[in-house]
């Protein structure tokens, strides 16, 4: 061991490391100062967003859904909420017959009752970890069951579907949540992995990736005139993992990431590894598909005018600007990472928590992260700015 740190090749590539991640962390960062905003009781419109949230542990207090559920209780009609993917971790909702099913049950269900007594709309998009191992039958069993659980809660806008796209189909497709304001659903994870797109698609409005850009571009370009908020489980812009920021333990200890405990100090194998990683897994913001993706969305954004890009994936709390589009990144509803900042970047944290879209009218909201338990001097509040349309 010590002949391997007296290598010089060694010695310098931790400390290129070491100054490349620095600024990788759990801790909140800004770009620039911030302040609370007095918000109107009477909001014209409320939207929640969450994302990861498939992770709750069989008793364990989870504050962040206690939290999130005491907030929806209070809630009027006038408001939705949008989970954004993994809904449950690792492997999807397994078959009744399975040793898994229980435990993927119990952890949609967390999910569910925070809306039991909520009059809001209510929407669930898929994430990848949602389509492990059983696939699309995976997926129609967790639409199945959000459904049912569903229409038994307040539905004051008779709600019919909960969970979109449905049957496994990556269609974005866009719905109103009130007049003036659109939310666009889709399923990138159908989009950036080939394979889901060679099963039966005979019910599905898109069959295709150059089908599903298309449909993609009609439904921004048909609502031009609309407050647009874009819901998908990958976000175009992030700055942890996924985005190729690693942290110091991470690149030095590339085996912890697969195993806790397994400290062997790999700095030159996990520098590399982390970096080619980003660049091979259609999970990573470098993959070939992952940057037509982005490229497509934000293009075609950029010629609707300001609109919300909201996803979640990054176990990560962030906000950010780039191409006159609000970049929101609500990945922490029950996991953690260390994240950095940015080009576009105005705020991030590896904290768990969720982010909420209060509308003063549908040319001017206000977009809050809320950690619960934590900045308790603003109302658990880590971040909050007045955004226009």
């Amino acid at each position: 061991m010590k002949d391997y740190y007296s290598n010089p090749a060694i010695i310098i590539l931790t400390m290129i490391i070491m100054s490349t991640t620095a600024c990788v962390s759990y801790k909140p960062k800004y770009n620039g100062e911030w302040q609370r905003h007095n918000l109107q009781d009477d909001a014209f419109y409320t939207v929640y967003l969450i994302g990861d949230a498939g992770n709750a542990v069989k008793g364990e207090p989870n504050i962040v859904f206690d939290h999130l559920k005491y907030e929806l209780d209070q809630e009027s009609d006038q408001s939705a909420i949008v989970w954004l993917g993994d809904n449950i971790y690792p492997i999807g909702l397994a078959p009744k017959n399975s040793v898994y099913h229980q435990d993927g049950r119990y952890k949609l269900q967390a999910q569910l009752h925070t809306m039991t007594n909520y009059k809001g709309k209510k929407y669930f998009v898929p994430g990848n970890h949602d389509w492990y191992t059983y696939g699309r039958l995976g997926l129609r069993r967790q639409e199945l069951l959000i459904d049912s659980f569903l229409q038994h809660t307040p539905n004051d806008a008779n709600q019919l579907n909960y969970f979109l796209p449905d049957k496994g189909c990556g269609d974005p497709q866009t719905v109103e949540l009130t007049e003036g304001i659109k939310l666009l659903l889709m399923d990138s994870q159908w989009f950036l992995n080939d394979e889901l797109q060679k099963g039966d698609q005979s019910v599905c409005d898109v069959k295709t990736s150059e089908e599903f850009l298309e449909k993609l571009n009609s439904e921004i370009e048909n609502n031009s005139d609309q407050t647009l908020i874009v819901a998908s489980h990958h976000p175009p812009y992030t700055y942890a993992k996924h985005g190729g920021k690693f942290s110091l333990k991470s690149d030095l200890f590339p085996l912890t990431q697969t195993v806790d405990w397994l400290y062997i100090p790999l700095p030159i194998i996990g520098y590399l590894y982390n970096r080619l990683s980003v660049r091979t897994s259609e999970q990573d913001v470098f993959h070939p598909n992952y940057k037509t993706y982005r490229d497509n969305l934000s293009r075609n954004l950029e010629a609707h005018g300001n609109s919300i890009v909201a996803s979640g994936h990054e176990h990560t709390l962030q906000f950010i600007e780039n191409e006159n589009q609000y970049y929101v990144v609500s990945g922490s509803g029950s996991k953690t990472s260390e994240v950095g900042m940015g080009k576009g970047s105005l705020f991030s944290t590896g904290q768990k928590g969720y982010a909420k879209l209060v509308f003063k009218n549908k040319n001017q909201a206000t977009i809050q992260f809320i950690v619960p338990g934590q900045f308790q001097e603003h109302n658990n509040i880590a971040y909050e700015k007045e955004i226009e349309f």
